[in-house]
């Protein structure tokens, strides 16, 4: 997906295709308030008012459009892929593509080390020169004394600031206030401010020195580091670069450094496609938003004729199509089935049943014969031999993560300066395995350990974490015991399967079924998928056969009841005031990356599966 940066920044004439990355990573990674780190530069993506309206294709899931307006509000009307160019020109100044502005404005020289903004122009200028290598685009210093070339085509690249500054309650990202921050402590004022950064260290400490070659003044950036660093920086100014404005905020400022895994938190809902029922009015139903507006009936059959995400009703009589349609209006549009308000409650039902009757091109389900030896935890296994999965961004948020599948955080960020009428969106199709844990056993254990002192640690961390981030407390049902044991039960088994599948470890990803206290489901999903029409080549799907599969899970078990941190991984377990989510997980034996695992890392603990604390605990004795 091509980026393309607009005039915000002096020297950018026209829209200029400087970089490209994947459409799914503009869900996870690449997504609007994110800044984006190139060979040459850094920018920030910009929000959806930006965004060229031509060349964008709607994505039909509605099941997935209803989440999302319920999280952002009923005027969201489509689901829309990132704007591309199907002639794929190679043309440097394409104004087809996603619209990125430089972020952060503050660069530096790699041989006189001079510090400066970009606006105004005249001591850094942009180069944009070559034709079909826009990913060679750079900022140069025109006026720096130490190159002596006389194009500014071959002097070496200006690399961004790293340093930058946000504030948490509300996602505002500035740059880092140099100039402010030097002078602080000076008893004259400068003249004109002549900034040089010195850094002799590859990592944030004394060594990152900034200094006025006007008046002399410098400090270190250590000072604005640390839990007290907001001290010495003003207060937030609510700068959203990505929309280009500014708010009244007045927050305590935080030092980031660019590049940071915290900077940006994408707030995404995802759903399977589900093969659609043959009802009619489930049909109506699914496309309200099309037949709302239909004035009669001949009208109606030459939509149906006319649009593609309509053909599954062509058969239909147009009268039986009209009677839904009128049957809709008469009640004021179609009342929303109570089950399909929860995405994965409708995923479950359909996947711990399969049938050959609820099968299309884009979902393929087949039972296979479960592993021996393991009929005290599993179910059955599914083989998921095809599936598209349609990922939607719907906010994001800085310095802390949202808790999971939670669409409405209390410190998100909006795409848009107004109200979101549409959303971006990617479709992937791939393969996946299914496997559904024995419901009786996983009931009579999570009663059972109910009051374990490490599920009451992790219940109380978990309020912890949500006090210190605002956020509302957490649901006195919220089934701590299940969802610990899926979790590890996910994580251990998908770092074993991303050893032998041929897909890497990142592109595995989990999906887990919990339920609720009226419906309980233990179940979990592990898919990779691919945004190419064709989907995958079957190695997940493979190893979900017997044979496969007990090796797998026979390797996972062994691997849980030991770890290279232990003793220290195997007795953590947080207490106050640590907030940590997980007890008995680190790096080196269950977590996974941060596009595997659904809830960044969290209720994670190999003590629930295996004996680690020889009291009864383990669900597998």
């Amino acid at each position: 997906m091509k980026l393309t940066a607009g005039a915000s920044r002096a020297g950018w004439r026209d829209p200029s295709r400087i970089g490209q990355v994947r459409p799914s990573h503009l869900m996870t990674t690449a997504g609007v308030g994110s800044v984006v780190d190139l060979p040459t530069m850094s920018v920030i993506v910009r929000s959806l008012d930006a965004w060229p309206p031509e060349r964008q294709e709607t994505i039909e899931e509605p099941r997935l459009l209803s989440e999302v307006q319920r999280a952002v509000g009923r005027q969201v009307r489509a689901l829309r892929k990132a704007p591309w160019d199907p002639s794929e020109t190679d043309d440097p100044y394409t104004r087809v593509g996603v619209p990125v502005t430089p972020f952060p404005g503050w660069v530096r020289c790699p041989r006189c080390y001079r510090l400066g903004p970009l606006d105004p122009p005249g001591q850094f200028e942009l180069v944009h020169r070559y034709g079909r290598r826009p990913d060679l685009a750079k900022w140069v210093h025109a006026q720096c004394q130490k190159q002596t070339a006389k194009r500014d085509v071959n002097k070496r690249a200006c690399v961004p600031a790293r340093f930058i500054v946000a504030c948490e309650r509300a996602g505002h990202l500035d740059d880092f206030p140099y100039v402010e921050f030097v002078h602080a402590n000076s008893t004259q004022p400068c003249g004109g401010a002549k900034l040089t950064m010195m850094d002799s260290a590859s990592t944030l400490g004394p060594q990152v020195t900034v200094k006025c070659a006007e008046c002399g003044a410098s400090r270190s950036i250590q000072e604005a580091a640390g839990k007290d660093g907001w001290q010495k920086l003003p207060v937030c100014r609510g700068r959203h670069p990505h929309q280009q404005r500014f708010e009244p905020c007045g927050a305590n400022l935080r030092l980031m450094v660019l590049g940071a895994s915290n900077l940006w938190f994408s707030v995404t809902a995802s759903a399977l496609h589900l093969p659609q029922s043959e009802s009619i009015e489930d049909q109506v139903r699914a496309h309200w938003e099309i037949f709302e507006e239909v004035p009669s009936q001949k009208f109606l059959q030459r939509m149906i004729d006319g649009m593609n995400e309509l053909r599954n009703l062509r058969v239909a009589s147009a009268d039986e199509v009209w009677a839904a349609v009128e049957k809709f209006r008469a009640t004021g549009g179609p009342q929303e089935p109570e089950a399909s308000r929860d995405l994965l409650e409708d995923e479950w039902r359909l996947l711990a049943k399969p049938t050959t009757e609820r099968q299309d091109a884009d979902f393929r389900a087949v039972p296979t014969p479960s592993p021996e030896g393991y009929d005290r935890l599993l179910e059955q296994v599914v083989q998921v031999t095809r599936l598209r999965e349609v990922q939607a961004l719907v906010a994001f948020t800085r310095i802390s993560a949202p808790d999971r599948r939670d669409l409405t955080p209390g410190n998100r960020v909006s795409l848009s300066q107004g109200p979101v009428h549409w959303v971006p969106a990617a479709e992937q199709r791939g393969e996946g395995i299914f496997l559904q844990l024995r419901e009786d056993a996983v009931a009579n254990w999570a009663a059972k350990v109910a009051d374990h002192p490490r599920l009451v640690a992790l219940r109380q961390a978990h309020q912890r974490w949500c006090h210190n981030r605002a956020q509302p407390p957490p649901p006195p049902g919220f089934p701590v015991p299940r969802f610990v044991l899926l979790h590890t039960f996910s994580h251990l088994l998908m770092r074993q399967v991303a050893l032998e599948c041929g897909y890497s470890s990142s592109s595995i990803r989990e999906r887990l079924y919990i339920g609720n206290s009226s419906q309980p489901a233990a179940g979990v999903l592990l898919s990779t998928a691919a945004s190419d029409s064709e989907g995958t080549l079957g190695g997940l799907v493979a190893l979900g056969s017997a044979r496969y599969l007990k090796r797998l899970l026979d390797q996972a078990l062994e691997d849980a009841a030991g770890c290279s941190s232990d003793p220290l991984c195997a007795e953590h377990v947080p207490e106050d005031p640590s907030d940590a989510l997980h007890a008995a997980a680190c790096h080196a034996c269950l977590f996974a990356s941060e596009t595997s695992c659904e809830t960044n890392n969290r209720w994670l603990d190999r003590a629930c599966l295996v004996d680690l604390t020889g009291d009864g605990l383990a669900f597998l004795t």
